[in-house]
């Protein structure tokens, strides 16, 4: 499953999409309204993860081009602009689902692949079938004969790209587009050698028929599943690899395990990472608001001031509920509203500006409300 996350904060595009990455899913991340709208218009992608304000084109502008334009990609809305009015805004502009960005992680995660889901009608029937192999998205999980198969991230995205539709051809350069991400670059002999890997594994365990059939000149594409007696089928394909020895005596869930491992902890360690970059970075954000706080105290704050302390004051309460300071968010967003009104006399909000920034201080100084590193990555 590809996604499309268009999002201007860096920490907040990092930690979500290295969260995504985890799960399997394959995110291309870009900062800019226009060009996130380009690429969705020009590609194929089973999900829209999008910010409301970004640069060049809000996201409720590229929600309602894409609608407009006959796009029916589901899209979710992530952002702090959670009150009621901008909730209305997104859902009427065309969004399938909206968020805060302070929600916990595994919550965001069940609310895409409750998307994806509705995206590809696999509501009606969530496990996916051919033959005796059964692959079921919610659990992660594929058995072949009610045995469970152990296969690799990259592996497991492909079996449910060729189920889901099944029977039509994909282009080696279709499966790129949707099981890599822009910058991992592969080439196609990539793709040849993943459908050799798949094939093996399919084979190992128990299949004698190979389900993945070429079609040369245009790619691959899915068999029609045999007619033959279900029963006595799988009764012969399990005595058959019984016979070679390749059954594995306790095969797990759909991802291996021994590399499951391996990515869950290079999944942990890149969300320490970000983390870490993103308190580093806090510093300077937060000098972008005291100089602001300064130069109102001093009578000289200029719109381009005024302009630049909200962009930076919406980026923190992001950033913030993103990385589990949830009240501490809530802080930058009043200070956000505070540098909306134009109204406010300069004296008055120098001083509630300087309180909400002292109330910043202090929800920064405790500890966060959740470890975002601290999901399940597998």
């Amino acid at each position: 499953m590809k996604i499309l996350f268009i999002e201007d904060d860096q920490p907040t595009s990092e930690l979500i999409s290295a969260t995504l990455s985890a799960h399997r899913y394959a995110v291309d991340t870009i900062a800019d309204g226009s060009v996130g709208l380009e690429l969705a218009t020009q590609w194929s992608y089973d999900l829209i993860l999008l910010d409301v304000l970004i640069p060049t084109l809000n996201g409720i502008e590229v929600c309602r081009r894409l609608r407009a334009q006959g796009c029916q990609t589901p899209i979710l809305m992530l952002t702090t602009k959670d009150a009621d009015e901008d909730v209305i805004a997104g859902l009427d502009a065309g969004a399938d689902d909206y968020v805060a960005k302070s929600c916990a992680p595994s919550q965001l995660l069940a609310r895409v692949r409750a998307l994806l889901r509705r995206g590809g009608n696999a509501a009606s029937a969530p496990v996916l079938t051919w033959e005796l192999l059964c692959l079921d998205p919610a659990l992660a999980q594929v058995t072949y004969n009610h045995e469970p198969i152990a296969l690799r991230p990259k592996e497991y995205s492909l079996l449910e790209l060729f189920l889901r539709p099944p029977q039509r051809i994909l282009s080696r350069s279709n499966i790129i587009d949707h099981l890599w991400s822009m910058e991992e670059t592969p080439v196609e002999g990539s793709v040849t050698n993943l459908i050799k890997d798949l094939r093996q594994r399919l084979k190992s365990s128990g299949m004698v028929t190979d389900m993945i059939e070429t079609v040369y000149g245009l790619g691959y594409r899915l068999k029609a599943a045999p007619i033959e007696d279900r029963k006595t089928l799988g009764r012969k394909d399990k005595e058959t690899a019984r016979d070679q020895g390749e059954i594995a005596s306790h095969p797990v869930l759909a991802v291996d395990w021994d590399h499951g491992q391996a990515r869950e902890q290079r999944g942990v360690m890149a969300i320490q990472q970000i983390a870490e970059r993103f308190h580093v970075s806090l510093e300077q954000r937060f000098t972008v608001l005291e100089t602001a706080e300064r130069s109102l105290q001093a009578g000289n704050f200029s719109l381009k001031q005024r302009q630049a302390a909200q962009t930076e004051a919406h980026k923190l309460a992001g950033g913030l509920g993103t990385f589990g300071y949830v009240k501490a968010s809530e802080v930058a967003q009043a200070i956000e509203r505070l540098l909306e009104n134009e109204s406010s006399q300069k004296t008055r909000l120098a001083d509630q500006l300087c309180q909400l920034l002292e109330e910043l201080k202090h929800e920064l100084a405790k500890p966060i409300m959740s470890d975002v590193s601290g999901c399940n990555l597998v």
